[in-house]
């Protein structure tokens, strides 16, 4: 990645969405899902005309977000500890309880991944010390006796090729990996302060790490099992990739850098909204969706400049 190439990417549009936007998720049909964790709201944008086409009602304090292809949208409701089901027509079809202390709204409690090929979502619940199940397949989707016990996790996302699933535990700076066969901790991961997002790139076998509490992300090596720190300025909240490999990280200074995952060096800082938080990339539109909590907007990345 050329630093000429990071120079075309720029801010092309702000949606506006409901309050405290901070979770992001995309779908296959050009949507893109935003939580409103200051509405009890999800604005779903159409990446084709960067507008909010519906806003759908859900749980309190609505965290993370996640989709599946043929099974629909989850979220993870951190202030009532529930997970809103949503079908693909974005009905509500059910809300499931997976319990533990309702969580104050100033506090990531509750976040949710999809692994598609195994009908499954993953609910990181700081509030029980577990990473909860949903079989996803199931008419109405409902919670599992099954669950992996993880001290205090956070960011969960899914490995599409092992199907193992990695948890932040930003009291640890650790993360934790869990076989999804017998939904237990095969490893623990030493990482920098305070991880919170993260996100797996499946081609390169790569896991990405935001260290919120120091001013690195750490890229982990799957094959090697390495971790390398990279250097991306104060607090990194979290990270998402391209389709080729590109690495985006948000801060609290109103700015997104990225990441060449070749040089592992910052080669961009993007200007977007107020505490940018969650983001996601839309392939169809090819921009990167941006969750700008401190003022109720969704900023959206053109990567073809």
């Amino acid at each position: 990645m050329k630093a000429s190439d990071t120079e075309k990417r720029r801010t092309v549009t702000t949606v506006p969405v409901g309050a405290k936007p901070v979770g992001v998720a995309v779908d296959v049909h050009d949507h893109v899902f935003v939580t409103n964790s200051g509405a009890n709201t999800v604005s779903v944008i159409n990446s084709a005309t960067n507008t909010v086409s519906a806003t759908l009602t859900v749980g309190f304090h609505p965290e993370g977000v996640a989709t599946d292809p043929q099974f629909g949208v989850y979220v993870a409701n951190g202030g009532d500890r529930t997970v809103s089901a949503l079908d693909r027509f974005h009905a509500l079809v059910a809300t499931i309880v997976v319990g533990g202390p309702p969580g104050p709204p100033s506090r990531n409690t509750l976040r949710v991944a999809v692994d598609h090929l195994m009908s499954r979502a993953y609910v990181a619940n700081r509030g029980r010390d577990r990473v909860s199940i949903i079989g996803i397949s199931s008419d109405p989707p409902a919670l599992s006796f099954d669950f992996a016990e993880v001290e205090g996790p956070l960011g969960v996302a899914v490995d599409p090729v092992s199907h193992r699933v990695f948890v932040t535990r930003p009291d640890h700076n650790k993360v934790s990996v869990i076989d999804s066969a017998s939904s237990g901790v095969i490893g623990n991961i030493s990482v920098g302060q305070h991880p919170t997002g993260l996100a797996i790139d499946p081609h390169k076998r790569r896991v990405y790490v935001a260290n919120s509490g120091s001013e690195t992300a750490s890229m982990i090596d799957l094959l090697t099992g390495r971790v390398v720190d990279i250097d991306v300025g104060w607090s990194p909240t979290d990270v998402a990739l391209d389709s080729h490999g590109g690495v985006y990280v948000t801060h609290p200074d109103g700015l997104v850098r990225v990441i060449d995952p070749d040089s592992a060096t910052v080669t961009a800082r993007i200007p977007v909204g107020s505490q940018p938080k969650g983001l996601a990339f839309e392939p169809h539109s090819n921009r990167v969706y941006v969750a700008n909590c401190g003022d109720g907007t969704v900023s959206a990345i053109d990567l073809a400049g």
